[in-house]
């Protein structure tokens, strides 16, 4: 469903369309300077599939199986189906980097002879999507079910009456076959551990069964050509969305730097950062994985153990916390590296391009003592000074591909800070200034690294013409850009007015803050260290001059 959602989105409104019943079956790179942007080294051959004659992208039960997924062992005439759909048109795909999003039986990754390393237990679990037919009176709510024999179930509500069930079944060994596995098979031990409350179903959506491993590729990337994303690089259980979720963080993540190198705004060196940072993301959820493994299978402790429950235990609440974390990103930190400074005054050099160095400037975390380097930025209500119109500060980062310098201009009442702002307003419009050194001659001024300013003065007493035309460019046909300024103050029947508190910015002197275009915090510093800025944007982005 959320598949199709995207594809049709893709298909109205941008270039890029889906081509289905496509085989691939070969994959070669040439040795290619990652930094030639004309060079095509990826070929990858792909015969078609007749439409009438291919095999269904699902196996009974519903589990995921691509075209080109046929294991050695399905009987002859599975074998024959497939030779059937083939047809003779081959076509020779020639591209500069390609992105394999193919699951965790990655035909990609296996051409790139990548192994998937970790452990996978013998515990088996049935996931169902039925609409249930219960007297359990919380079958509505997000929860937990332990039982003191039979085992545990995830029980998670969805859209159209129908409950998503994660049923724990037991241990597969020598006397057991998952392939035996039916619908009735995980319903039955539903009840079980449900019992004495009843459940049954009579409209079953989907289903399947899985074991619990915790797997993950060496590699993210080869030669910075060819990447992989989602379950091809990392595999974990299927609770609670977590292998979407992460996926499509993965997928984001790559997306915004490849955007930019391919647009010619950046240098390919930062496409080294998807793997550093989002294999820490892929180690550190494969752990929690492991943790939450663990609880489920826990049993429910009884009144000999102080009438603690497992759901109840310290550990649970913690799992719970750090997953959602997981899910939303908002956790993820991203440590240091080409995008994200060194949480230091000191300059240091790191490594760009596996040989060359680069000066690597620091940030001065002390002047926003509540953000965290490489975290998201966090979100707050502010006014707009124009509309005195509350906005949460996020809604103002859409995710477009641009650079954020965000200006807490501190308190202008003040003449001195009032200088200060004036000062930063003249050397970002100076014709060297980064804005123009990075913006194309033919885009506008913040098509690359837009500036938004938030000051702390009355809102009141203030206007827009108080700052330097920079904060609120002009266009010959549309006139003052009225929503590049805002104001940390309070408004009409609205809990605003602390956003620099919140932040553990200083009210009089504000700082500078960058925040990439995935909204993770760059660099944090003082009004007048706009050169440490463009120390940091150096080695990122490609001059246009």
């Amino acid at each position: 469903m959320i598949e199709q959602t995207l594809v049709d989105l893709l298909r109205v409104d941008s270039r890029v369309f889906v081509e289905r019943s496509r085989l691939p079956e070969h994959l070669s790179i040439l040795p290619s300077s990652a930094e030639d942007r004309q060079a095509y080294p990826v070929t990858v051959q792909v015969r078609h599939l007749r439409g009438d004659k291919m095999r269904s992208s699902y196996k009974t039960g519903g589990e995921p199986r691509s075209h080109f997924q046929i294991k050695a062992d399905e009987d002859a005439a599975a074998m024959e189906e497939q030779k059937l759909a083939v047809s003779e048109d081959v076509e020779f795909i020639h591209t500069k980097y390609l992105i394999a999003c193919d699951g965790a039986h990655s035909w990609t990754r296996r051409q790139l002879g990548l192994p998937m390393e970790g452990d996978q237990s013998e515990a088996v679990w049935g996931v169902i999507d039925i609409i249930p037919i219960t007297d359990f009176p919380d079958i509505r709510q997000c929860c937990n079910i332990h039982s003191a024999t039979e085992g545990s179930i995830l029980n998670i509500p969805r859209e159209d009456r129908i409950n998503r069930l994660y049923i724990q079944l037991g241990v597969e060994d020598s006397t057991s076959n998952r392939s035996k596995i039916t619908p009735r098979t995980i319903i039955a031990a539903a009840q079980k551990i449900m019992a004495p409350y009843k459940i049954d179903y009579k409209i079953c959506d989907w289903w399947s069964v899985y074991k619990i491993g915790q797997r993950l590729s060496p590699k993210f990337s080869v030669d910075n050509r060819v990447f992989l994303a989602g379950d091809a690089v990392h595999t974990h259980s299927p609770k609670s969305g977590q292998g979407m979720n992460v996926s499509m963080q993965d997928a984001y993540n790559l997306g915004w730097k490849l955007g930019a190198v391919i647009t010619g705004c950046a240098k390919p060196a930062i496409l080294q950062t998807y793997e550093t940072e989002r294999r820490q993301v892929a180690l550190d959820l494969l752990e929690t994985d492991r943790e939450v493994a663990r609880l489920y299978a826990q049993r429910p402790m009884d009144s000999t153990h102080n009438g603690t429950n497992a759901t109840d235990h310290p550990d649970f609440g913690s799992m719970r916390e750090r997953m959602s974390e997981f899910l939303t990103g908002v956790g993820i930190i991203y440590s240091e590296s080409l995008l994200v400074a060194r949480a230091s005054a000191q300059a240091s050099k790191i490594p760009v391009n596996g040989h060359q160095e680069s000066m690597k400037v620091g940030a001065k975390t002390e002047l926003a003592s509540k953000i965290k380097l490489g975290a998201r930025m966090p979100s707050y209500k502010v006014l707009n000074q124009v509309e005195a119109r509350p906005v949460q500060l996020a809604d103002m980062l859409p995710s477009n591909g641009k650079w954020r310098l965000l200006v807490f201009a501190g308190n202008i009442k003040d003449e001195v800070q009032s200088m200060r702002v004036s000062d930063l307003g003249k050397a970002l419009a100076a014709p060297g200034s980064l804005l123009h050194r990075y913006t194309p001659l033919d885009k506008p001024i913040d098509s690359v690294i837009e500036v938004l300013t938030i000051h702390s003065s009355p809102r009141t007493e203030t206007n827009l013409f108080d700052f330097h035309d920079i904060f609120h460019p002009y266009h010959q046909d549309l006139g003052w850009d009225y929503w590049k300024v805002f104001v940390d103050d309070v408004a009409a029947l609205e809990n605003s007015g602390d956003a620099y508190v919140s932040y553990g910015i200083d009210r009089h002197d504000g700082c500078l803050v960058v925040c990439r275009p995935d909204q993770h915090v760059g660099y944090i510093g003082a009004l007048e260290d706009l050169q440490d800025i463009e120390r940091f944007f150096e080695p990122i982005l490609i001059p246009q001059l």
